[in-house]
Order: C-alpha cells, then structure tokens, then sequence
C-alpha cells in the first residue's frame, strides 16, 4: 500500500485529490467509494480504491468481491486484477473461547485482506446497477456552520488559516480571500480535522510543533479528512498552497515508517466519524444554519 501511494507522490500526484481533477480524472464520478450495497467505504479503503480508480482509469466507484459478482449473475472478465481491500476485526484465541470471565481481556486485534473488483470489470450487471449520483456540492459556509455544530469556534478574519490549540479557535481568512469558495471549505474542512486533534478530544497534535516527522503525520491526516469531507459533500480538497515541502516530507515519512500511511487514514477517518457524531451528516447541511 505505501509503496503505491509512494509512487503516486514521486510523481507530485496526490490520489485523494486527484478523483476530483478532470485533468486526470476524466470522466470519474467523484464521491467515496461503494461497496455493491451502495455503504460507502471508510478510512484506508477509500485511498485503496480511489488510487486504483485513477491507476486505471475507472469511471465508476462501485467495488464488488467475486461473490457479489457472481450472485448478481455477472462475472468478472477474464484476466482482470483485483485491489485488495483492508478488514479490521477482532476474535478471541480458540483456547479463551468459552472462558467468559477472561473473554474481553484475551481478545485482539486482526487485519485481513479482501479482494474487490470496479464494477467496469464485470459483465452482466443487472440494469441500473452502479448507477451513481455525483454528490452536490454543499454551500460552502456550511461546512464552517457543520463545524460550529460540534463545538468549535470558528473566527473569519485575518490573513491565515490556521488551527491554534492555546486558544483552541480555527482561524480562517474571508471567504472572499480564497481563490474560489470550495477553496475556502476545502480549507476549513483541513483546519477542523486539526481541531479535533485536540488533546481534549482525539488527541493526535503532540509534537506537532516541535518535530517535523509528527508534523508530517498530523499534516497528512488533516489532508486524508478534509478529502473524505470534501467526497461526502461534492467538494474538492485542492486547498494547499504549499503542497510540494509537504509532498517531500510525506515520502520521507513513508520511507521511514511504512505504517504512517494507514495510520493516519485510520485516524482521519476517526476525525470525520467524531464530527458526524456530534454534528450529523456534512452531505446534508447546504440548506441548514446554525441552531
């Protein structure tokens, strides 16, 4: 997995960007990816299959496994390669299965691989299946409102956009500021997943300040959520001005920690479920204000 996403970044192309870029993407359906119930996928796997999405140029974002497939009555063609797919899980060794009492502390933690097909390698799906719907965009305040909604204060003003934990405010200049309004959501959308970092909440901003590597890694993060944002509200993350110093470092980061990856795809995605917890859906505040 990081050796792909590796490969991506040596070329200055960022995969969770780039399903919104129709320079590249071409004629894509941007949104998260589905698995053949039309749940859309969470954390690493949505980088998984958006990177094999643009590896291969699918126009579509449904993902089936050969058992999908195949009680659909379609088939997969012949010679087509599957994306492997991550399942966390957890189980208790054979020998504490019926020891109630020491069931919880004996469980632990596993990772598998699946395996999973674009729909764009089947034949014979049924009428109207992966037919997908494009997201729309929200109004772009909303997202900063969709913020306000889970506790955080946001101030409009100034000439930078920045999370500060003493005071624990986003600061985000005037919309006007931004280069276009999805811009500025984009933007406020990256700031919010540092703001849930906070040590009262996630806790993920320790040394941030201090050590370039973590801040490499909180950096990446903040980029992973604001794209999973930016997906689930028809938005495109393409916020960072400086994209290139942070590009470097994320391939140093890769190359020393070759976990970093799916961590901070893990703890994106716990960003974005932490705020839809505390402040519903993003997909459907266009229309909403704030209580």
């Amino acid at each position: 997995v990081t050796t792909e996403i590796a490969r991506f970044l040596e070329r200055g192309v960022m995969p969770w960007r780039a399903p919104w870029d129709a320079a590249r993407a071409h004629a894509m359906t941007p949104g998260l990816p589905l698995r053949a119930t039309g749940e859309a996928y969470k954390g690493a796997n949505v980088l998984l299959l958006w990177t094999a999405q643009i590896a291969r140029g699918y126009s579509k974002r449904t993902w089936l496994t050969y058992r999908n497939a195949e009680a659909l009555g379609s088939y997969i063609r012949k010679g087509e390669k599957a994306t492997p797919v991550i399942y966390y899980g957890s189980a208790s060794p054979r020998t504490a299965a019926n020891d109630k009492t020491d069931d919880e502390a004996q469980r632990y933690r596993f990772l598998k691989l699946f395996y999973v097909f674009n729909a764009e390698q089947c034949n014979d799906l049924p009428d109207g299946f992966a037919a997908e719907i494009t997201p729309t965009p929200v109004d772009p305040p909303a997202i900063v409102r969709w913020l306000e909604r889970a506790g955080a204060q946001v101030r409009i003003g100034g000439a930078s956009a920045h999370y500060a934990p003493s005071t624990d405010t986003i600061h985000l200049p005037p919309t006007a500021a931004f280069l276009s309004p999805e811009h500025a959501a984009a933007t406020a959308a990256h700031e919010g997943i540092h703001w849930v970092g906070h040590e009262s909440r996630l806790d993920t901003l320790k040394g941030y300040f201090t050590d370039r590597a973590l801040r490499a890694k909180e950096e990446l993060r903040a980029e992973l959520g604001a794209a999973i944002v930016g997906a689930m509200t028809g938005l495109a993350p393409h916020h960072l001005e400086d994209h290139a110093a942070y590009v470097a470092d994320w391939l140093t980061l890769l190359k020393t920690d070759p976990r970093a990856f799916l961590s901070a795809a893990a703890k994106a995605q716990a960003a974005v479920d932490w705020l839809i917890a505390r402040a519903g859906d993003p997909a459907e505040i266009a229309d909403a204000r704030a209580a």
